[in-house]
């Protein structure tokens, strides 16, 4: 679905900005190419300074430009454009960096504690799959059913026999969830999916 962000910039844009914003409006690459050489190294900056970590800030930075060529949005002038650039990194860090507490969380967990066990038995009740539980049930039904009865510790084995879904069914179907879930989620949330997973298997 097409966005169009609109915001009044209390002066006409110039002929050569209207120009760029209909090339970058119709998804043409030289204008993209000129809008990531213009505004990269501003929004890793910007990035920098809420994360902390260049490295980090560089590597959302590109994700910010790969979700702009990605997504059909429209702008009106280079306000709207700029508003959206600096939106987008500044809640991709955000995101990051709730993540990042939350995984670091985990870690400090899972050193404090003698049982390897008990404590990742602790750690999916009371993060992973509240936190997980919310993207699954976004997926598609059949799928949803099949990756929450995953995350409740049951084996494709297990889950044929209360869904009467065939064995090659759920299978077919944990991996979809799997792969549409690394699609949703951030990259630390996605570790700690493959991990448990690991460890239910």
């Amino acid at each position: 679905m097409k966005k169009t962000f609109y915001v009044c910039t209390g002066m006409r844009e110039s002929k050569t900005n209207i120009s760029f914003l209909n090339q970058l409006n119709a998804r043409q690459h030289e204008a993209f190419k000129q809008l990531f050489k213009d505004y990269y190294q501003d929004l890793a900056y910007f990035s920098a300074k809420i994360l902390k970590d260049s490295i980090v800030a560089e590597d959302i930075t590109q994700e910010v430009f790969i979700r702009l060529w990605e997504k059909e949005n429209h702008f009106d002038n280079l306000l709207s454009l700029k508003s959206y650039l600096y939106l987008s990194a500044r809640n991709a860090c955000i995101n990051y960096l709730k993540h990042h507490r939350i995984v670091t969380e985990f870690e400090n967990s899972l050193s404090e504690e003698t049982s390897e066990e008990s404590t990742w038995n602790t750690i999916v009740e009371s993060e992973i799959i509240s936190i997980l539980s919310e993207y699954i049930h976004q997926l598609p039904l059949e799928c949803a059913k099949i990756m929450d009865l995953v995350m409740q510790g049951y084996n494709s084995t297990e889950i044929s026999t209360l869904t009467g879904a065939s064995s090659s069914t759920v299978r077919s179907q944990k991996q979809r969830g799997i792969a549409l879930l690394k699609k949703m989620v951030s990259p630390e949330l996605y570790a700690l999916l493959i991990l448990f997973l690991q460890q239910n298997n």
